[in-house]
């Protein structure tokens, strides 16, 4: 139990007492109610200046997030080792194709035990060899876009393993160059514009599909792209999905020469070019990562500051939050679960979106405050 300012309640808090009408002593509230916006106002237009609120109980869902979370996070990390040791060995006998499989395998399987959580780990992990992490979590994102299509498993290994080779011809371009924290000269930029092709060259030995991946993840629906300007059907379906999500992780990913973009920039940045994507794939792009994607920093109507944890497919415009921050922006004790699309939230809505700068400040901050916490 802990004392709390009622300037500084929030909803989806439990009070720990019964709150009473002053100078009268009849019951406002009782104990063990759950605060909406509705209750906190009523409080305090009584002119109560605190009240008793209950630390928060994890509920079954949480629990086991907490037990689920720290094992996928390790399994992750694990899965960049062993994708950058499978790739620099790429042409050595130690790589196998049961290898590569081995390591989608387990891709899938964190997918299908939980996506949301997932999301949440990639997008709060940051690596200092990008070049692989990046390659997981493309891998990932096109998993999930290949569930929204309707693919089967054996379809979605083969995506995966698309997915997690699509860059391996920057293996050929040497790593001072696209490990560069400046701008690439004209020689070096025409050089980064070869890994496609060096990549289908790598993967000779691998399906016609994986090539095609490789030497096509940079091609645009509209015939924009490169190497070969290619548009529409002329590009492997496979490599359309693993464009969009190699674009998407690009952009909420910190780089050497610029900032990450939050979820939602990612999302408003592509869609703003979509003519380069398949309208087919963008669509169901835009439905799994939905309104506000998993990670974005959001404030809500009644000033407080939350992430969203996780989306609902039926009600896109109202995500689970883990409210972090009170109305006057103060952090809270412990973070507050809040799920927008319950009845009893149905006054409450996402106002805005928070700049990129003010995501990092806040994660930060966050991260500091609940290490234990890499879900959100």
């Amino acid at each position: 139990m802990q004392t709390i300012r009622v300037g500084q309640l929030v909803p989806g808090m439990i009070l720990a007492q019964d709150v009473l009408i002053p100078r009268t002593g009849v019951t406002l509230l009782p104990m063990n109610t759950v605060l909406t916006m509705e209750m906190i106002r009523r409080i305090a237009s009584f002119n109560i200046e605190e009240v008793y609120i209950k630390v928060p109980e994890r509920s079954d869902k949480e629990k086991n997030e907490e037990i689920l979370a720290p094992v996928m996070a390790e399994t992750h990390e694990k899965s960049v080792a062993a994708v950058e040791k499978v790739i620099t060995n790429f042409r050595k006998d130690s790589f196998t194709q049961e290898a590569i499989d081995g390591l989608v395998g387990d891709l899938l399987e964190q997918v299908e035990m939980d996506a949301d959580l997932l999301l949440n780990l990639t997008h709060m992990k940051s690596y200092d060899n990008y070049l692989f992490s990046h390659s997981v979590n493309v891998s990932i994102i096109s998993i999930l876009i290949g569930e929204q299509l309707g693919y089967e498993k054996e379809e979605l290994n083969q995506l995966g393993v698309a997915a997690l080779l699509h860059d391996i011809g920057m293996l050929k371009i040497a790593v001072e160059t696209w490990r560069k924290t400046g701008t690439l000269t004209p020689t070096e930029y025409q050089e980064v514009r070869k890994h496609p092709e060096y990549g289908a060259e790598l993967l000779a030995g691998m399906s016609p599909e994986i090539q095609a991946v490789a030497a096509q993840h940079h091609e645009r629906f509209d015939g924009s792209g490169y190497p070969r300007g290619l548009k529409g059907s002329q590009i492997n379906y496979k490599a359309r999905i693993v464009a969009l999500a190699d674009v998407y992780e690009a952009c909420i990913s910190d780089r050497p020469y610029r900032e990450r973009l939050t979820p939602q920039e990612a999302i408003k940045l592509i869609v703003a070019n979509q003519e380069g994507f398949d309208p087919q794939i963008l669509k169901v792009f835009l439905l799994t990562m939905a309104i506000y994607p998993i990670g974005t920093f959001v404030r809500l109507n009644t000033g407080e500051i939350g992430k969203v944890i996780r989306v609902s497919k039926n009600q896109p415009f109202r995500p689970v939050l883990s409210l972090y921050f009170d109305r006057q922006g103060e952090l809270l004790g412990q973070p507050i679960r809040l799920d927008l699309s319950q009845d009893v939230n149905h006054l409450l809505y996402v106002e805005d979106t928070l700049s990129a700068s003010e995501h990092k400040r806040l994660s930060e901050i966050v991260v500091k405050a609940f290490p234990n916490r890499p879900w959100g």
